[in-house]
């Protein structure tokens, strides 16, 4: 008899030993989410200068999700928005806050670097050129970094400020 109060005792401590620990009594840490997730506004001086000479546009909004799904809408001057969905992927840079980007719409492919400069008002900064169909175009890198495509320079960046 003595045998098995002591066996029980023994596996009533293991049990409470191993089923309960000091995490167990935090809540569960909130998710961290990229800082790139939300909505996106370009407009005015902000639109690329290519995006504004070359397709009128005066506005830009893009919407990355957690599920990495984006939503691009375009405003041209005087028109109607246009939105445009896809995916993309983003790999982070070992060495700094800028990053690699691609994203895919239905039509075309984008390639570049997006980067995320936080503050009261958090602003985005992006380069992407088009990359299929193929067009020439070569994507910045972060080691490349912004502007620094001979033929296209700044004219090609996109600035935009977190909305939402």
């Amino acid at each position: 008899m003595k045998k098995i109060i002591s066996l029980s005792v023994a596996v009533l401590l293991s049990v409470t030993f191993f089923a309960c620990s000091s995490s167990d009594d935090n809540p569960v840490d909130a998710v961290e989410v990229d800082a790139w997730v939300g909505t996106w506004l370009s407009a005015g001086t902000d639109v690329a200068p290519i995006l504004v000479s070359l397709f009128k546009y005066d506005s830009v909004k893009v919407q990355f999700k957690e599920d990495l799904t984006v939503s691009l809408q375009t405003h041209v001057k005087d028109g109607a928005w246009s939105t445009l969905p896809g995916v993309f992927t983003i790999t982070k840079s070992e060495t700094g806050d800028v990053h690699s980007i691609n994203i895919n719409y239905s039509a075309f492919e984008q390639g570049g670097i997006i980067q995320v400069i936080p503050g009261t008002q958090a602003k985005l900064k992006l380069e992407v050129v088009q990359t299929v169909p193929n067009i020439g175009a070569v994507p910045r890198t972060p080691a490349t970094g912004f502007g620094s495509d001979a033929a296209l320079g700044t004219l090609n960046i996109q600035n935009y400020v977190k909305i939402n």
